[in-house]
């Protein structure tokens, strides 16, 4: 028997669907994160936890992971040769690693020209022109992720230690983050340095509710990764006359500060990531 499997991996979990030779989806599953520049063993184990676990629900023996052709949309995928790495310890009968911006983007908007922007716990903007996908930003929480949850709880935690400092004026937002450090920088310095990207995303939530409120550092912070996402999505080649679309969890707090055209253009996605990865599942290997 021939199944499929469609992976989305990020930072806050694993996704996974499992279906039949006929697309009929057999089961569903979840399990912890799954970004592979990140943690490379972790989301390993997590994204073949996870495939198992679908099989089990589906009442399919666990062994028959060998016959699964499966495409994962994995964060982390563009950077290093994890991608080549993790393709060669994967069970699957074949497998296809894609950035998980790719599958979204199929999910969203199918085999169209339009573009897309991620906002989770990382971010990635992805485009399509006359058929070919061009990636924008993904290149990890150190360096990159504008617009993300993770971008965001840092920059709320910089600017905490900037209105210790004297350098900006402390506002309701910062003297709460503060205070859950006992109102100690260095407590929240130590912190910070076993903090991964989730760790940080938790705070993302605060800061719109923040922002809601009329708080000035709240303000600071959404500005800047507003004019961050809206230069990723032109240079992505977002078009008022093509398909866009905004996804993650963070894409509906950012769209009402986001530019009007960009408010005009937004449209609901066709599908999810999975979607987008048992769509090209079935492209490649049928």
């Amino acid at each position: 028997m021939k199944y499929f499997v469609g992976v989305d991996g990020g930072g806050s979990g694993c996704r996974v669907v499992l279906t039949s030779a006929k697309r009929t989806i057999l089961a569903r599953a979840s399990g912890g994160p799954a970004n592979i520049e990140t943690s490379f063993v972790t989301a390993r184990e997590n994204i073949i936890k996870s495939c198992k676990l679908a099989l089990n629900l589906a009442k399919i023996p666990e062994e028959e992971i060998k016959n699964c052709y499966a495409v994962l949309g994995l964060a982390g995928s563009n950077l290093g040769n994890y991608a080549k790495k993790l393709t060669q310890e994967l069970p699957f009968a074949k497998n296809l690693i894609l950035n998980d911006g790719e599958i979204t983007l199929e999910g969203a908007i199918g085999p169209l020209d339009g573009c897309i922007g991620a906002l989770g716990t990382g971010s990635i903007f992805v485009g399509r022109k006359e058929g070919k996908v061009s990636l924008t930003g993904g290149w990890g929480f150190n360096l990159g992720d504008d617009g993300s949850g993770a971008k965001l709880g840092k920059e709320l935690m910089r600017m905490s230690i900037k209105c210790h400092d004297g350098l900006e004026k402390h506002t309701k937002l910062t003297e709460d983050l503060l205070a859950e450090f006992q109102n100690d920088i260095s407590k929240l310095v130590e912190k910070a340095k076993a903090f991964e990207p989730r760790d940080y995303a938790f705070y993302a939530p605060q800061i719109f509710s923040a922002l809601n409120s009329g708080d000035q550092i709240a303000k600071k912070i959404v500005s800047q990764e507003v004019w961050n996402i809206e230069k990723s999505l032109l240079a992505a080649g977002f078009s008022p006359s093509k398909p866009f679309c905004l996804i993650g969890g963070l894409g509906k707090l950012f769209l009402p500060h986001l530019g009007e055209v960009f408010q005009k253009t937004v449209r609901e996605p066709k599908g999810d990531a999975l979607t987008g990865a048992i769509s090209i599942a079935f492209k490649k290997y049928t």
